[in-house]
């Protein structure tokens, strides 16, 4: 499941079910792994993620076909090796910030403290939705409104499959009242002077009870993809679009970002900064990628994607 808590990141897996869980994965789901501790089990079990013995040995049961490199990359039409499949991990952003792929796509079939804006932490159970994290280095520094930018390429893919979807300044992904994912733009400065980014993306795929009401999946929406092939799209989207946003800026992204947006604006939207919780009615953004807001009988005013948040009132 997807979903946003302030709650602080839980500890990690041991290093012996890591361990363990790394090797089950590269053989193809099966592996003699012999005598088991009962400890590793019942931990497995309590992170949630499903081993099953069977008379080949011990087994990663998946909800649903697994990730797969090889579709992800044919795909995406990059090679296999810049991607990397992990059974769990805490973070996909961390493993990319942590990374010197360049580029290079993380997925992890499990996470337990992705992090969202304000410092919000994400969890996904195993083998149900999608973690994935594309990471690269350049000279110039991050600029806030690729995530807008990203936010489109996800809406591009799944336009067409589905009714009711919709682009949340500054980065999430919703289906009429409900959230569907979200998206989060990380940098680090390296020892080199570059800076290292990392763009996240949760987003909600199979089944999953557990899943809040006011977030919904593409199962719910009977919509039934490949995860893997989803991955796939999006990266090759992603490449393309980020290309022309260095070249051109935001600018030729801004009819498409109003049309991906259109519920929202001209809309009144409870915004949250530290002044607390108003509402306002939005305008539009701008070229840099900011927010146009505007109480009533007040001047209109921009705001930054770091300072705020804002919520449909109907919600």
């Amino acid at each position: 499941m997807y979903w946003e808590t302030a709650i602080s990141a839980p500890e990690a897996l041991t290093a012996a079910l890591q361990k363990l869980l790394d090797v089950l994965a590269d053989v193809e789901c099966v592996n003699d792994a012999g005598v088991v501790p009962n400890a590793l089990l019942q931990e497995a079990e309590h992170w949630g993620v499903p081993l099953r013995q069977t008379a080949e040995g011990l087994q990663l049961e998946y909800p649903h076909p697994p990730l797969s490199r090889p579709e992800i990359a044919a795909v995406a039409n990059i090679p296999e090796a810049q991607i990397r499949i992990l059974p769990a991990c805490a973070s996909t952003n961390n493993e990319m910030l942590d990374s010197e792929a360049n580029p290079g796509i993380c997925l992890a079939e499990s996470q337990w403290a992705g992090r969202g804006r304000r410092a919000r932490h994400w969890s996904s159970p195993f083998g149900r939705h999608l973690a994935m994290s594309y990471g690269w280095t350049q000279a110039a520094s991050i600029n806030p409104a690729l995530t807008l930018v990203a936010g489109l390429g996800v809406f591009q893919v799944l336009q067409k499959s589905i009714s009711g979807l919709w682009i949340k300044w500054p980065n999430d992904i919703w289906i009429g009242g409900q959230k569907l994912g979200g998206l989060l733009l990380e940098a680090r400065r390296l020892p080199s002077g570059q800076n290292r980014l990392v763009l996240g993306l949760g987003l909600n795929v199979h089944d999953d009870p557990s899943l809040p009401d006011t977030a919904t999946s593409l199962a719910q929406q009977q919509l039934n993809l490949s995860r893997s092939h989803l991955a796939g799209q999006i990266i090759r989207r992603w490449q393309d679009d980020f290309v022309r946003f260095d070249r051109d800026g935001l600018e030729p992204f801004l009819p498409f970002w109003n049309e991906a947006a259109a519920p929202m604006l001209r809309q009144i939207v409870q915004i949250s900064d530290v002044r607390g919780h108003y509402p306002a009615e939005v305008l539009g953004i701008g070229g840099d990628g900011r927010l146009q807001v505007q109480e009533p009988d007040k001047a209109p005013v921009w705001l930054s994607a770091g300072d705020v948040s804002l919520r449909p009132l109907a919600s």
